[in-house]
């Protein structure tokens, strides 16, 4: 992945993509899954990710490895996201 696209912060404005890192809740609403979900896939290896903070407590997603993720397993139909039509179906 070459392209330098920019992500806009109002903390930091101008800081590349290759530099932006998420949280394990900001992946699952990136995907529309569970938290648990994504401690699933991190757990089995599909998700890499990596510690940081005071005792590694803090789970963090780089921007390139969530599109990875993404273009590894969600876009050829390996792993499955909760459909929301199938969802209001039921009600």
């Amino acid at each position: 992945m070459k392209n330098n696209k920019i992500i806009r912060s109002k903390l930091l404005p101008d800081l590349p993509t290759k530099f932006h890192l998420f949280s394990i809740a900001e992946v699952a609403i990136i995907l529309g899954t569970s938290t648990k979900s994504v401690h699933d896939w991190i757990n089995q290896g599909l998700l890499r990710s990596f510690r940081i903070g005071p005792k590694s407590r803090l789970i963090r997603i780089r921007y390139q490895d969530l599109e990875e993720f993404i273009d590894s397993h969600v876009r050829n139909g390996e792993i499955k996201l909760p459909d929301e039509d199938a969802e209001n179906s039921k009600i």
